[in-house]
């Protein structure tokens, strides 16, 4: 998505369109999600909204203290930049914090913050790669598979939704889902292996989805003993 057009003094990338149209559909397939609940909803939304926000912020202006040199040299700098995969990461910190002080002081239920989450993320990240297809008609068969990808755990978050209140439900689909990265990254393009032909963000999932099956098998069940009580 390289094309990009002009609006004032802004340039504005397909990809950032893309990601702002994306973004609005995810919530509202939240707002779907949560239609029955309308002060639920309404917490769920405020909060994500708010952690959104703080993410962008965080990452666009962390461009300062990554780059305080070539910020002070050139302030109009700020507006075109960021702070790169360390801006993200500061920004992922920054949103942790925030949702772990907000949901504790609010006392909004953690499992409606998850399913919001969840849907969210999955319904924003089917809408780019769709739009990706489109726009970019290219590496069509690894953006299709990922489409599909979101679309089976959507499905799967909708139909389990009631189930998912306590943390033992969300690991499995969590799981799977760092399981399914592994394998649709097989088809990106020019993927460089790093180890055992896996490349540096497939052994990241990898090792995310063995963290969960180690967790999986230690959480204790709902009315049940984990396995080494059991033991």
């Amino acid at each position: 998505m390289s094309d990009a057009f002009q609006i004032g003094p802004f340039l504005l990338k397909m990809s950032m369109l893309a990601v702002i149209v994306s973004l609005s559909l995810g919530f509202v397939a939240i707002s779907a999600l949560l239609k029955n609940n309308r002060e639920m909803k309404s917490a769920v939304i405020e909060l994500l909204s708010n952690a959104l926000v703080l993410a962008f912020l965080v990452w666009k202006f962390s461009y300062v203290l990554f780059y305080f040199s070539k910020a002070v040299e050139n302030p109009s700098s700020i507006l075109y930049f960021s702070g790169g995969e360390n801006g993200a990461m500061l920004a992922v910190v920054a949103v942790v914090v925030y949702l772990t002080k907000t949901v504790r002081k609010k006392a909004i239920p953690v499992h409606f913050v998850a399913l919001g989450m969840g849907t969210g993320f999955l319904a924003a990240t089917g809408v780019y790669q769709l739009l990706t297809i489109v726009l970019e008609q290219s590496s069509m068969w690894y953006h299709v598979q990922q489409v599909a990808i979101c679309a089976f755990f959507l499905w799967w978050l909708h139909r389990a939704k009631e189930g998912h209140i306590h943390l033992a439900t969300w690991l499995a689909p969590v799981m799977w889902f760092a399981i399914s990265q592994v394998y649709v990254y097989f088809f990106v393009p020019n993927r460089e292996a790093v180890f055992a032909g896996l490349s540096g963000d497939q052994l990241m999932y990898y090792a995310f989805a063995l963290l969960l099956l180690f967790l999986s098998r230690r959480v204790k069940p709902i009315g049940g003993t984990t396995d080494e009580e059991a033991s």
